[in-house]
């Protein structure tokens, strides 16, 4: 590896503002599972004496920087860092610590630089230390002894589990879930979903009550309650000094694979349609350098003063910068769980305020009105380079969703999850094969036909598939296969369909949307309430005769009631298992949480199988609708999308060796 691709990792690793400033402001106060994390990441790095080198999975050097900046690792002994990939690795540390995913391509790349290294006539050896995020596996370590190098390297384990994106959002970060559990069924992933909250519980106390619905839910809740019998087993006193959680008093499980229609949707709030078109990894987009080198602040009058600066550049045009997008930016906390129709106006008003406030400096006639002046300086440069960057932001997706296309097939994706049948909806997938559109996108929108319409009619599943395979290649029959197995792309078998039961009984189509004033999560796909999330409002809201709340409804939920009473017929409609336990403490007893200081009961929700932002944005708005009557924290095992989701399901070619 050059020294140059080195240099890259470290700069990726080096977030624009410090480590989980905007963390720590909740009763649960989030940031101390960061601060766990990098405790246990500066323990790693202490196991090796001297100078040493870091040699990253390339997934994990994004998630590590969530955890700490280059200056702790710097401090720590690290002089260079490395992704781990194919071929030889050249370096002048001589003390290497791998760290990584148990994965056994990996294993073959560091058996790989070992080999390399071995063979170098050089007088000095080199130390290996090789650490698996979250834990070893028999598999790996059996690689490695076929490899010959077992030997030659100390190994251990870094518990990097749930990271902390935001004070309500925590992600395993594990990007292959969705395909490993559900297609490859590798269950793997579920194991480390539980050490997890066990972790959570181990901090906050045992969850009074878990809810779910899905397969993976419930044997992820059964994984739960075996870990806790263990823990009383193999270590008592750490169970009966754990109590009852004072603050998190339920865990609602929700199985991905009960819900595949919501990820295929196309998102509609601000944060949402940066994911669909840029692409936000662990927190972070890449934007133009330009959008964050530093600005001369408007000097003219008016907001359009404000707004002409995003064009300002001082960089390489065409030069990328990662920068962050958290709760540290306050203007991108207003904006992000919008909808992107009124994310216009709201911009304009800020350019507004921003550009009255420069204009203040023409009336400090004082010395102490100019010493105020300057002390607030700081804080306007700072919004305005927030502005600057969600305006450029902004005018690329509004460039993007106004294009024909995209709005063709907003069109077609809002008929289908309405249940509006026309003939236009296979018409235009047919028009994107033949355009040659990218296979994802039409594997998205023809796997959300197939999942609406409970499959589709055997001449038109086969003239799909023929036109796939001949558009796009042979190959894609084990694409389509993949989609088959997990019912995404399926034949119609019979005339009943139970999605339109479900969309009417849950109402999952709301036809009056106000996007400036919701009063429902149908506002974040423009009219669809997305059923995941519906489900979870079931649980903690509830309406008249114990249905779920409608729009702009609300009610008291979860404390010791009714859980999914009152639902059963709608359940019975979805896939897998419905469950409600109860955990007891030590006399057998059901325990309700004690909260203090009027904090309100937090229900924690983890989406197994991954989550999008629209899901997060919904389960904010619920928290909103409660009245500061119920919190939301959010767990999940990846941050997904549609494309994303399809793309990690689609057969992979290898490049051809030149």
């Amino acid at each position: 590896m050059s020294t140059s691709t080195a240099a890259a990792v470290a700069a990726a690793s080096a977030p624009a503002q410090p480590t989980g400033a905007h963390l720590g402001h909740t009763v649960l106060n989030i940031d101390s599972l960061r601060d766990l994390a990098r405790k246990e990441l500066v323990n790693v790095l202490d196991s090796v004496q001297g100078k040493k080198a870091l040699v990253l999975d390339p997934n994990l050097s994004s998630p590590l920087s969530l955890i700490a900046e280059f200056a702790l690792l710097k401090d720590h002994g690290v002089e260079k860092i490395y992704h781990l990939q194919p071929g030889a690795l050249e370096t002048d540390c001589k003390n290497l610590i791998y760290i990584c995913r148990p994965q056994v391509n990996y294993m073959k790349y560091i058996a790989e630089n070992i080999h390399t290294h071995l063979k170098e006539p050089r007088t000095s050896t080199y130390r290996y230390s090789l650490f698996f995020v979250p834990r070893r596996t028999a598999l790996c370590e059996k690689v490695l002894e076929d490899e010959g190098v077992f030997g030659e390297i100390t190994k251990g384990e870094y518990h990097l589990d749930l990271l902390p994106l935001e004070d309500d959002l925590l992600s395993l970060e594990w990007d292959s879930t969705f395909k490993e559990l559900y297609l490859d069924q590798d269950t793997t992933s579920l194991h480390y979903a539980a050490k997890s909250l066990m972790r959570l519980q181990s901090i906050y106390g045992w969850f009074p009550r878990i809810l779910g619905k899905g397969d993976y839910s419930k044997a992820l809740c059964d994984m739960l309650l075996r870990m806790r019998r263990e823990m009383a087993v193999d270590d008592l006193d750490a169970s009966q000094t754990t109590q009852m959680s004072q603050s998190i008093d339920s865990l609602i499980i929700i199985d991905r694979g009960v819900d595949l229609v919501t990820p295929l949707c196309t998102q509609l709030t601000y944060e949402g349609l940066i994911d669909e078109i840029f692409h936000i990894k662990n927190s972070f987009v890449e934007v133009d350098a330009s959008l964050v080198s530093t600005a001369p602040p408007p000097t003219g009058a008016g907001a359009g003063a404000a707004s002409a600066a995003v064009s300002a550049s001082t960089t390489i045009p065409g030069k990328k910068k990662k920068v962050p997008l958290n709760g540290g930016d306050r203007l991108f906390s207003e904006l992000r769980d919008l909808n992107f129709a009124v994310v216009g106006g709201l911009l304009n008003k800020v350019a507004k305020r921003i550009n009255a406030d420069y204009e203040e400096r023409h009336n400090a006639k004082t010395m102490p009105q100019i010493r105020q002046f300057i002390s607030k300086m700081g804080g306007l440069a700072a919004e305005h380079q927030s502005l600057r960057l969600h305006t450029s932001l902004a005018e690329q997706i509004m460039d993007y969703t106004m294009t024909d296309d995209f709005n063709k097939i907003l069109e077609v994706q809002q008929n289908v999850v309405a249940g509006i049948a026309t003939n236009k909806e296979p018409e235009y997938i047919e028009e994107m094969i033949n355009k040659q559109v990218p296979l994802v996108q039409v594997l998205r929108l023809l796997c959300l036909y197939s999942l609406v319409n409970n499959g589709l009619k055997p001449k038109q599943y086969e003239f799909f598939s023929r036109e796939i395979l001949e558009a796009y290649g042979y190959e894609h029959i084990q694409t389509l296969e993949n989609l088959r197995r997990l019912g995404m792309f399926t034949k119609q078998t019979t005339n009943k369909n139970s999605y339109t039961l479900v969309r009417r009984s849950l109402s999952l189509i709301v036809d009056e949307v106000n996007e400036h004033a919701p009063n429902d999560i149908s506002y974040v796909y423009s009219g669809y309430a997305p059923l995941s999330v519906r489900l979870i409002q079931c649980v903690v809201q509830r309406g008249k005769d114990g249905k779920p709340a409608g729009p702009g409804g609300r009610g008291p939920g979860l404390p010791g009631g009714n859980g999914w009473k009152g639902f059963e017929e709608v359940l019975r409609m979805l896939p897998g298992k419905t469950f409600d336990e109860k955990q007891r403490v030590d006399d057998g007893q059901p325990h309700h949480s004690k909260r203090s200081n009027g904090q309100p009961p937090i229900s924690l929700v983890f989406f197994l199988g991954g989550c999008t932002f629209t899901e997060v944005s919904a389960t904010r708005f619920l928290a909103s609708q409660e009245g500061g009557q119920r919190d939301f924290v959010i767990c999940t095992t990846q941050i997904l999308n549609g494309s994303t989701l399809m793309d990690s399901l689609v057969q992979k070619v290898p490049a051809a060796s030149a």
